[in-house]
């Protein structure tokens, strides 16, 4: 794969399934819009940008529902985090704050050719050389949240240069307590390491292959589907 450009979802879809990554990463396969869960959760992220952008005042919920279940409600608890980000004190933060590397992990264009890995971050914001990353979740935690803040504090560290990098995942409807990595500068090359495995694994893969599994029931993928996977 020639002009090989990679990012965390990417990653994760690989790490689920090989094929499925392949047919859509890839080959490019078209896929099926957005199912309930997923809507309810990308209108979630709307919503809180668009508070700590001052587009809102609040972060309260549409009236209309999604696969029959109501959108997201915000807890209480973490209206101060969101405020915190609103308020920033010295301006230089940002929500779905795009980066985007070349191999060496240098910042580059989103168009450039030596273009690599790229990362959206929810909410960041940078003070006395500590850069504070928040992610934003619905629903419950999954295991892939913590290789999330893994690659985003080692995004965090080659951008902001910054002595530390904590990233917390917020779980907004209080399905589970705030999780949260914090990153020494000391701790880049071990980050480096780490994700330059895991993506030579997923470069180098030549077989692509299915990983059956619960997920074969929703792929748009699936033997079930019509789809390309003989699962």
């Amino acid at each position: 794969m020639s002009n090989f450009r990679w990012s965390f979802s990417q990653w994760e879809t690989y790490n689920s399934c090989p094929a499925r990554w392949k047919y859509k990463s890839v080959m490019k396969l078209p896929s099926s819009p957005p199912g309930p869960a997923a809507a309810r959760g990308l209108e979630l992220h709307d919503r809180v940008e668009n508070y700590i952008t001052n587009q809102r005042d609040d972060v309260s919920p549409p009236n209309h529902s999604y696969g029959g279940k109501p959108a997201a409600i915000v807890h209480e608890k973490y209206l101060p985090v969101l405020l915190a980000f609103r308020e920033h004190p010295n301006g230089d933060r940002y929500t779905e704050k795009r980066l985007s590397f070349d191999e060496e992990w240098y910042l580059c264009g989103a168009k450039s050719p030596d273009a690599w890995c790229v990362a959206v971050l929810d909410a960041s914001r940078f003070i006395d050389r500590t850069l504070h990353i928040g992610e934003w979740k619905s629903g419950k935690p999954k295991d892939t949240h913590a290789d999330q803040r893994k690659m985003y504090a080692l995004a965090g560290l080659r951008a902001w240069k910054a002595d530390e990098v904590i990233v917390t995942t917020y779980y907004l409807e209080d399905t589970a307590p705030p999780q949260r990595l914090a990153a020494k500068d000391s701790a880049e090359q071990k980050l480096k390491d780490l994700w330059r495995g895991r993506v030579e694994q997923m470069q180098g893969d030549k077989i692509l292959a299915p990983k059956p599994g619960d997920h074969c029931f929703w792929c748009d993928y699936s033997k079930k589907k019509g789809g390309p996977c003989a699962f």
